[in-house]
């Protein structure tokens, strides 16, 4: 993923000016989305804060769409490596899955924006921009995913190839999903309170699934 935002739109191998260029659209982007919503992030208001020509931008990205995929996954390529991953169970099945829930909150709480865009994108129709965008977002959930059944895997002593790490694995996903939309409804309650439940509720989902 790290060569991610090349893949988006155009297939275009940019030199150090081009790359230069391409990032700075990427951050205009953030700022706007960040700033203004997902709608503010026009070609023109693109072309104004980065401050070079809407050719750069239909060049290496095609279209707006384009820049907003691309932001998505730079965003999610920073998110999975800020995000602290254990080799190991720290203590209890219970503690261990606080812990991973704990780093996974302050993690987005730190670096919202794409998982915004994530969930804008992923209620796009299925053949936007060409079938591109749910490409984009099935390769950020499928990261997130594998990241999730080995943690499974850690905790539970499960196959992290098998159906009951993957089915844990989504259901941890669907509800940090849940949350951080409900967290951006109501950002006064923090968004580890809102899942504070969630270590008890997976280790019983994991007990229902070996009955």
């Amino acid at each position: 993923m790290a060569s991610s935002a090349a893949r988006v739109g155009h297939d275009v191998t940019p030199n150090r000016r081009g790359a230069r260029s391409r990032e700075a659209v990427l951050d205009a982007a953030e700022r706007l989305i960040a700033e203004h919503g997902y709608e503010a992030a026009t070609v023109a208001a693109l072309v104004k804060e980065a401050g070079i020509p809407a050719s750069s931008i239909y060049h290496y990205f095609g279209s707006k769409e384009g820049v907003l995929l691309a932001v998505m996954e730079r965003g999610a390529q920073r998110f999975f490596d800020e995000l602290p991953v254990a080799d190991r169970r720290a203590g209890s099945q219970r503690n261990h899955l606080r812990t991973l829930r704990d780093a996974v909150a302050s993690t987005l709480e730190r670096r919202p924006d794409f998982l915004r865009i994530l969930v804008v994108m992923a209620a796009q129709p299925p053949h936007a921009g060409a079938g591109e965008v749910h490409r984009v977002v099935e390769r950020v959930r499928e990261l997130a995913l594998e990241r999730l059944r080995e943690q499974m895997h850690i905790t539970f002593d499960l196959d992290p190839a098998g159906s009951a790490a993957d089915h844990l694995a989504r259901f941890w996903l669907a509800a940090f999903d849940g949350a951080f939309v409900a967290h951006q409804s109501h950002p006064a309650i923090a968004l580890r309170d809102m899942l504070e439940h969630l270590p008890a509720a997976v280790i019983a989902v994991r007990r229902e699934l070996g009955r």
